[in-house]
C-alpha cells in the first residue's frame, strides 16, 4: 500500500483556511498529515509552550476528520542556514557538535544531559497531545554539516578513551578515522558516535512511554545515517520504535537535483537496506523551499511517479503545501498532483506484483570501518570525503544512460560495484558479470579473484578514444585516471590519449567469471564532472557489455535519448514485461524507439501510444519534457 503523507505548517493553519485544507487534502488522496513549524523546542517561544491549546486543537481537528496525524519537529539542529540562528542562540546552553576538523557547528551533541532532559520533556508534552506518530528531521545526525564529520566533543572524546582504555584527543580521531585501513580507534570512534544516537532515540522513547506507548516514534534520515554515524536508518528506526511498528523517511529529494532519477535510486537503495526488516519506508518528496518558480512540480511528480513504479517503498512524504504560505498562495503542486491521478492508477495496474529486472547495483551500508585511504594524513580530508556518501557514481552510471538497475539478489542480469563496496560484496554475486571500476577491480584481485589487473597508478591524459567509432571525449578536470598493467587475455575496449594506454576493457578469469572494467576511480571523480560518463559511445558500450557479461540483452534498451530514465518490470512467470520512461530533460524525446530482449505479442500504452515492429516497440510522438509514458507487453 502506497501511503500519501503531506507535511502542514502550523503556521499558515489559520481557522478560516481549515475547511479548504481538509478538502484539498481529501482530494490528493492523502492519508496522513505531519504538523510542522513548532519552533525548535529549546526555544522558549516554542508553540509547544505558548499555545499548546491550539496544537492540541489542529491534531484534534485533523484525526477527526479521518486523517492520521503526526507531529514532525528539528532534533539536534542543522547548524546551517537553513535552521537560521535559532541554534546559535543557545550556544552557551547546551554542548555544540565538535567536528573532527575542530570546527564547531550550530547543532548540539546527543551526549549532553541537558540536552537530553530538555528534549526529553518536550517529546514527553508532545505525546500529551495525543498524535499518531512523532517525527524527528533529518537533522537527526553527526556527519554532513557544514565544513565537519562526527563528534568530537569533550563527551564523545571522554567516551571513546574509555572504551579504548587510554586518552584520546581531536586529532589522534582524525588522522586515525581518514588514513589507511582498518584500525582500532576507527572502529571504536564509529561505536562511539552510534551508541550516542540510539541511546538518544531510546531516552526519547521511554519519554514517549511515560504517556503513551502506542504512539509511534522515528526520524528521517540523512546520507551519512547509513554508516558515517557508527549506526543506521534499520537500528535507528527500532531504537526510537520500542514496541510500535518502526518507520523512517528516507533521504534524497527532487530538490536536491532537476536530474530526479538519482533522488529516486538513491531512495530505491534504503528501500533495500530496510527489505525484511519489518521498517516502514517513505521517501522524501520535498520540493524545498517550495514555490513552483524554485522547483518546477514536474520534477516532484517524476519522483512520485518512479518510486510508485518500482512498489519498492511504502508510501511517500509529499511536500504539495507550500507551507511557508497561506493555502492559496501556491496550488500548482496540488493541481499537477490531482490531474496525474489517472496516471497513478494506470501505474499500479501495470507495474504492480513485477519484480525490477536490470543490472544489480551493489552498494553496502557500513564502508567506512575496513575502508581504506592515503597513508599520509591530509588535513580537510573529512571535506572531501563526503562526496563518497552522498551520492552513488554506479546508480549515476546506469541510470543517466538509460540501462535499467535493480536491488533485487537473485537477478539474471550482471552486478554493478565501484570503490570500497567491493571489500563488501560477496563472490557469489559476480556470477552473471560485474561492471567495475579500477578501485574494486583492485580490491577483488586482493580478494584472490582475478579481475585481470595487475598493477594501476594515478596518472593524466588528454582523453578517451572510442578506438572503434574512432572517436575522442576529452577528459575534464576532476575526472580520476589511472595507467594500468593488465593480464593478457583483456580486451581493450576505449584507451587514454596520448599514450595509447587502456581506458576500459572486458575479461574473463579462469572461473569464468566476467568482468567490464573502468580505469577510473569513480569516487574520486568529482560529482560534478560526472557527465564525461555519460555519452552515446559509452551507452552502447555498455549495453553491449552487460549482453557479453551475462549473455543475454537487456529486457529493454533504447539509445540516444539524452536523460531518459528507464525502469523495466518483469512478471513472475517471465510472460510480462513493463517498461516505464521517465524523460528528465528540457528535450522532447522524439518518436523514441525501445529494443526489447525478444519479440511481443500484445502490448498495453500508458499515457502514450505506438507500434510493435517483431521485438522493437516506437513510440508515436514525443514525451514531453519532464513527461512520463509506459507500455507493457506479453512475450509471444
Amino acid at each position: 500500500m502506497y501511503k500519501l503523507s503531506v507535511p502542514v505548517n502550523i503556521n499558515t493553519l489559520h481557522d478560516a483556511d481549515l475547511p479548504e485544507f481538509t478538502e484539498t487534502l481529501r482530494r490528493a488522496g492523502a492519508e496522513r498529515i505531519f504538523l510542522c513549524g513548532f519552533f525548535p523546542f529549546y526555544r522558549k517561544d516554542c508553540y509547544l509552550y505558548t499555545i499548546p491549546d491550539r496544537l492540541q486543537y489542529l491534531i484534534s481537528y485533523f484525526k477527526s476528520r479521518g486523517f492520521a496525524v503526526g507531529v514532525w519537529e528539528s532534533s539536534l539542529g542543522h547548524g546551517s542556514p537553513l535552521a537560521g540562528v535559532q541554534e546559535g542562540e543557545m550556544l552557551d546552553t547546551y554542548q555544540p557538535i565538535v567536528g573532527v576538523d575542530g570546527m564547531t557547528v550550530e547543532a548540539f551533541c546527543p551526549l549532553d544531559d541537558k540536552f537530553i532532559e530538555m528534549f526529553a520533556e518536550a517529546i514527553r508534552k508532545i505525546a500529551t497531545l495525543k498524535p499518531d506518530i512523532i517525527m524527528l528531521d533529518d537533522d537527526y545526525r553527526l556527519n554532513v554539516r557544514k565544513y565537519t564529520l562526527g563528534c568530537c566533543c569533550d563527551r564523545h572524546l571522554a567516551q571513546l578513551s574509555e572504551l579504548l582504555g587510554e586518552t584520546i584527543n581531536r586529532e589522534q580521531v582524525e588522522e586515525a578515522v581518514f588514513t589507511g585501513g582498518e584500525n582500532r580507534l576507527r572502529t571504536a570512534w564509529l561505536k562511539v558516535q552510534g551508541e550516542s544516537l540510539l541511546s538518544f532515540a531510546r531516552r526519547m522513547r521511554k519519554a514517549v512511554d511515560s504517556v503513551d506507548p502506542s504512539i509511534r516514534l522515528g526520524c528521517c534520515m540523512c546520507y551519512d545515517t547509513w554508516d558515517y554515524d557508527g549506526t543506521d536508518g534499520v537500528a535507528l528506526a527500532r531504537a526510537f520504535a520500542g514496541n510500535t511498528k518502526p518507520f523512517l523517511r528516507t533521504i534524497g529529494a527532487p530538490y536536491h537535483d532537476m536530474h530526479v532519477q538519482r533522488r529516486v535510486e538513491f531512495t530505491r537503495m534504503q528501500a533495500a537496506w530496510c527489505r525484511g526488516e519489518g521498517v516502514e519506508v517513505f521517501s522524501e518528496g520535498d520540493v524545498y523551499p517550495r514555490p513552483r518558480y524554485t522547483v518546477p512540480s514536474r520534477q516532484l511528480e517524476l519522483f512520485d511517479l518512479a518510486l510508485l513504479a518500482t512498489d519498492e517503498t511504502d508510501g511517500i512524504l509529499k511536500y504539495m503545501l507550500d507551507y511557508n504560505h497561506g493555502i492559496s498562495y501556491e496550488k500548482g503542486y496540488t493541481l499537477r498532483h490531482d490531474r496525474n491521478k489517472l496516471l497513478r492508477d494506470g501505474i499500479q495496474k501495470m507495474f504492480h506484483g513485477k519484480k525490477s529486472v536490470g543490472v544489480r547495483v551493489f552498494d553496502a551500508m557500513h564502508k567506512l570501518e575496513k575502508s581504506v585511504f592515503p597513508t599520509a594524513f591530509t588535513p580537510g580530508i573529512a571535506r572531501e570525503v563526503q562526496y563518497g556518501i552522498e551520492w552513488s557514481p554506479a546508480q549515476d552510471l546506469l541510470c543517466e544512460n538509460a540501462i535499467s538497475t535493480t536491488y533485487e539478489r537473485d537477478g539474471a542480469y550482471p552486478v554493478i560495484v565501484f570503490g570500497e563496496n567491493a571489500r563488501h560484496i560477496p563472490e557469489e554475486a559476480l556470477k552473471n558479470g560485474a561492471i567495475l571500476d579500477v578501485v574494486a577491480a583492485e580490491i577483488l584481485r586482493e580478494r584472490g579473484i582475478d579481475t585481470g589487473l595487475i598493477k594501476r597508478e594515478k596518472s593524466a591524459f588528454l582523453a578517451e578514444r572510442f578506438t572503434e567509432e574512432k572517436e575522442d571525449i576529452m577528459l575534464t578536470p576532476g575526472v580520476a585516471v589511472y595507467r594500468t598493467e593488465l593480464q593478457n587475455g583483456a580486451r581493450i575496449k576505449t584507451v587514454f590519449t596520448p599514450d595509447e594506454t587502456a581506458a576500459s576493457y572486458l575479461y574473463e578469469n579462469g572461473k569464468g567469471i566476467r568482468f567490464y572494467v573502468f580505469c577510473t576511480d569513480m569516487y574520486e571523480t568529482h560529482p560534478q564532472s560526472h557527465w564525461y560518463f555519460l555519452s552515446y559511445h559509452r551507452q552502447k558500450h555498455l549495453t553491449e557489455a552487460i549482453k557479453w557479461l551475462c549473455g543475454r540483452p537487456l529486457p529493454a534498451v533504447s539509445l540516444k535519448n539524452p536523460w531518459l530514465y528507464m525502469q523495466t518490470k518483469q512478471s513472475e512467470d517471465g510472460s510480462r514485461l513493463a517498461v516505464a520512461l521517465y524523460n528528465v530533460n528540457a528535450d522532447e524525446i522524439m518518436d523514441a524507439e525501445i529494443v526489447l530482449d525478444r519479440p511481443c505479442g500484445e502490448i498495453e500504452f500508458l499515457n502514450c501510444s505506438g507500434t510493435i515492429f517483431g521485438n522493437t516497440v516506437r513510440l508515436s510522438g514525443d514525451i514531453e519534457p519532464f513527461g512520463f509514458a509506459a507500455f507493457s507487453v506479453k512475450f509471444s
